[in-house]
C-alpha cells in the first residue's frame, strides 16, 4: 500500500485490529472463513464492534473523536505573526502566516470582519510579491465578507493599482472612482482626505483619456496546468491513452498495453485525470485539497482547518462532493492513522452520491478482468473490474481489510451519506451494507493498483522527487510492470502525464516500473521485493537475462552490436581488431566501423547534453539526449551503459514539465 507515516501520539490502526483478532473465538474465525460475500463479511466485523451499543475494547468506538472546529483566538496570533513580517517587508513569510489565519478563522457571525481584515492584509502581501490577481480575488473575498467601511478606500485603490498592473484599464477606473466615494467613509483627516483624492484623481484623468480604458479590457486569469495532446490522438476504445497504444488480454499477463504501431522516443502515451486522489496529510496546507497544486493564497474549508483549496473552483467542488462527507469525519480518521491507500478507498465512495452505486449495482455483480466495452477512466466499473488477487489471500488478510471498512462504513453512517438516520447502534440496511462490501473492495485493489503522486524538487544538479499523495487511475494500472521500463511518468496535479523514454515497434509491450529497476537493484533483490509487494515472478527481459546494474556494467567488456539486417544482437569484445562481423541469426555481416565511429562520438554528445541539463536549459538537453538515444538505440542492443544513462537522463528532464516545487 501506499504507506504514510503514522503520525506523532497515534496509534497505528494495527493496533487496534490485533486488540479486536484477540476477542475472537475459533468459532468466530470459522463464521469469517465460510462467509460467502463481502456483505456477510462486513456485518461480522460490524456487529461485533458496533452495533447494539458493544464495544470490542479495540478503541473503534470513536463517539468522543475531538471535533475540527475553527479557533478564533488561534487565528488571531498568526495575524499578528503576519502583521510583524509585514512591517519588515517580509512579505512572503506575512503572506504564509495570514493564510494559516485565513484557514483557522472562523466563517461564523462574530469573526466577518476579523476574516475579511486577514483578506484585506494578504491582498497586500500579494499585492507587493506581484501576484496581481490573486490580490484583486482576495480583496473581493475581503468586501464579500464586511470589510469595514471606514477602511475600503485602500482595497479599492489596492484593486485599483492591480488592474494596473495587468493592464486591465477599465476595470482600474472603475476601482480608483470607488475609491473616490469611498474616501468619504473614512476616518481620515481633512488635510489626508484631500490629498488622497487628489493623487486618485490624477489617475482617473489619466485614465479617462486612455482609449483603452473605454473600448474594453485585456483579461487575465490564474494560470492553470495545461495537458498535453497524447501523440495521434486518443485511443477510441482506450480514450487516455494516445491511438499508438492497444489493450491485449491473455491468461498469464492479463489485460495489457502493446504498441499499436511504432512510435519515435518521447511521445506522450497516456494523459489521465485521477479516478480519487488524497493529498498526504502533511501537505493540507501547503497543497490544494483537490487539484494538489502547491498553494500561494489558500482558500478555507467554512467548518475546518484541516483543508484548503487553491481557488473558487476547487473548493466547490470538494465541498459539494467528498468533503461534505468527510469534512466531520476527518478526526477520527487521522486519529485511526490509517494508510493513504485506505483513504482513497473512501474517498471513491465519499465524492459520489448513494444513488451513484445503487445505480451501477447490477453491472458490478460480475467482477471480470476481461476487457468490456470502452474503457472510460472516470467509469466506475473499469476501476472495480483492476486486480484484487482476492484468491491468493489469507483469512487474516481479508478480515484486517474488512476491520478497516467497517470502520469506515461506521463514520460514514455518522453522516448524512445515507438517507436513512445515522444510528449507529442499529443493524445494517441492504445499502449500507453494499457500500461496506465496495469499501472493501477497494481495500483489495488499490494495494495493486494506487499510484503515489509526486512532486519534483531541484536541489543544485540534483533532484528529489517528493510523495505527496496517492491516486488511482484505471487506465494506468493497465501497465506492466518490467525492471527495464519503457516509459517514465510525472504528474500535473492529480493528472498522470506518461512518455515513452525509448523507440517502441509494432507489438511490444509497453510497460512502466513499480519500484525495482536492474540498473540499481540486483536480480534477487527485484525479485523478492516484486513478490513481497505485488505477488509476481517478474520475468520481464532483465530479469530472464540477468541483465548487470549500471556499477556492474563499468567492468564489462563487451559490446552488444545490432545486426544492421535482422536487427538481433551481436557480441563482440570490446579489444576486438575485426572490421566485420557475422549475425547467428542471419547469418549476414555487420560492418564494425561505423558502429566504433558513432560510440566514440556518443561521448561529446552526451557531454553537451549533460551541460545544458546542469544549465536547467531542459528542454534543450532532452531533445540532444533523445537525438543521442535513438543513434545508440539503431547501432547497439541494452543492456550498455551509454545508453541507460542517456534513458535516465531523458527521465530526468521529462520529470521537470511536472508538478515541481
Amino acid at each position: 500500500m501506499l504507506n504514510g507515516p503514522t503520525p506523532p501520539g497515534i496509534e497505528p490502526f494495527s493496533i487496534r485490529h490485533d486488540r479486536f483478532c484477540n476477542t475472537l473465538k475459533s468459532s468466530d474465525w470459522d463464521e469469517f472463513t465460510k462467509s460467502t460475500d463481502d456483505k456477510q463479511k462486513i456485518q461480522f466485523v460490524y456487529e461485533r464492534l458496533y452495533s447494539h451499543g458493544q464495544s470490542s475494547g479495540d478503541g473503534d468506538n470513536i463517539e468522543d473523536e475531538p471535533a475540527s472546529y475553527k479557533n478564533g483566538d488561534k487565528a488571531l496570533e498568526m495575524k499578528k505573526s503576519g502583521t510583524d513580517y509585514f512591517q519588515k517587508s517580509d512579505y512572503r513569510n506575512a503572506l504564509n502566516w495570514y493564510s494559516l489565519a485565513v484557514l483557522h478563522c472562523p466563517q461564523t457571525k462574530d469573526w466577518k470582519i476579523q476574516l475579511s481584515i486577514i483578506y484585506a492584509n494578504r491582498s497586500a502581501c500579494l499585492y507587493h510579491l506581484e501576484n496581481y490577481d490573486l490580490a484583486i480575488s482576495d480583496i473581493q473575498r475581503a468586501l464579500d465578507h464586511g470589510y469595514p467601511k471606514d477602511l475600503r478606500y485602500k482595497v479599492y485603490d489596492r484593486k485599483a493599482r492591480c488592474f494596473l498592473a495587468t493592464k486591465q484599464l477599465k476595470l482600474a477606473l472603475e476601482s480608483f472612482k470607488a475609491t473616490i466615494r469611498s474616501l468619504d467613509d473614512s476616518r481620515l483627516s481633512f488635510d489626508e482626505r484631500r490629498k488622497r483624492q487628489l493623487d486618485v484623481q490624477i489617475m482617473l484623468t489619466m485614465l479617462d483619456k486612455d482609449k483603452h480604458a473605454k473600448n474594453g479590457i485585456i483579461e487575465t486569469g490564474t494560470t492553470k496546468l495545461k495537458e498535453p495532446e497524447v501523440d495521434g490522438g486518443r485511443s477510441d476504445a482506450y480514450p487516455a491513452f494516445s491511438n499508438a497504444v492497444t489493450v491485449e488480454y491473455n491468461e498469464t499477463e492479463g489485460r495489457h498495453a502493446v504498441a499499436e504501431r511504432d512510435v519515435p522516443v518521447g511521445k506522450v502515451l497516456l494523459v489521465e485525470r485521477a479516478y480519487a486522489s488524497v493529498l498526504l496529510r502533511e501537505y493540507n496546507h501547503s497543497h490544494c485539497t483537490n487539484c494538489f497544486v502547491r498553494l500561494m493564497a489558500p482558500l478555507p474549508c467554512p467548518d475546518c482547518e484541516r483543508v484548503a483549496f487553491c481557488g473558487e473552483f476547487c473548493k466547490r467542488t470538494a465541498l459539494e462532493s467528498y468533503h461534505a462527507i468527510e469534512c466531520s469525519m476527518l478526526p477520527a480518521l487521522f486519529s485511526a492513522g490509517v494508510s493513504i491507500t485506505c483513504l482513497i478507498a473512501l474517498r471513491i465512495i465519499t465524492q459520489q452520491p448513494l444513488k451513484y452505486f445503487i445505480n451501477l449495482r447490477p453491472k458490478l455483480l460480475n467482477h471480470t478482468l476481461r476487457p468490456r466495452g470502452k474503457h472510460e477512466p472516470d467509469n466506475y466499473v473499469n476501476l472495480y473490474d483492476l486486480v484484487t488477487h482476492r484468491e491468493k489471500r489469507s483469512v487474516q488478510d481479508i478480515l484486517h481489510r474488512t476491520h478497516v471498512a467497517a470502520f469506515y462504513l461506521y463514520c460514514l453512517k455518522k453522516t448524512n451519506y445515507f438517507t436513512v438516520d445515522c444510528d449507529t447502534n442499529r443493524r445494517l440496511t441492504d445499502d449500507e451494507l453494499f457500500i461496506g462490501s465496495l469499501l472493501l473492495h477497494h481495500l483489495l485493489l488499490l494495494q495493486f493498483n494506487a499510484f503515489e503522486v509526486s512532486e519534483l524538487r531541484q536541489l543544485g544538479n540534483e533532484q528529489e522527487t517528493v510523495f505527496i499523495g496517492g491516486s488511482i487511475y484505471p487506465t494506468l494500472a493497465l501497465l506492466n510492470h518490467s525492471c527495464d521500463p519503457c516509459v517514465v511518468r510525472y504528474h500535473l496535479g492529480t493528472t498522470v502525464v506518461v512518455h515513452n523514454i525509448r523507440e517502441l515497434h509494432a507489438g511490444e509491450a509497453i510497460t512502466e516500473n513499480y519500484g525495482p529497476m536492474f540498473m540499481l537493484h540486483p536480480k534477487e533483490e527485484r525479485l523478492q521485493t516484486l513478490k513481497n509487494r505485488y505477488w509476481f515472478e517478474c520475468n520481464c527481459i532483465a530479469c530472464c537475462q540477468d541483465w548487470p546494474t549500471l556499477e556492474q556494467m563499468k567492468t564489462n567488456t563487451s559490446l552488444r552490436i545490432r545486426c544492421s539486417h535482422c536487427k538481433n544482437s551481436i557480441t563482440v569484445t570490446t579489444e576486438t581488431m575485426e572490421f566485420i562481423v557475422h549475425c547467428m541469426v542471419c547469418s549476414k555481416t555487420t560492418k564494425l566501423l561505423p558502429v566504433l565511429k558513432v560510440l566514440q562520438e556518443t561521448e561529446n554528445k552526451y557531454s553537451v547534453a549533460k551541460r545544458l541539463m546542469d544549465k536547467h536549459n531542459y528542454e534543450k538537453a532532452l531533445a540532444e539526449f533523445m537525438a543521442l538515444l535513438s543513434l545508440l538505440h539503431k547501432h547497439m542492443v541494452p543492456p550498455f551503459r551509454d545508453y541507460h544513462l542517456c534513458q535516465q537522463a531523458i527521465r530526468q528532464c521529462m520529470l521537470t514539465f511536472g508538478n515541481k516545487l
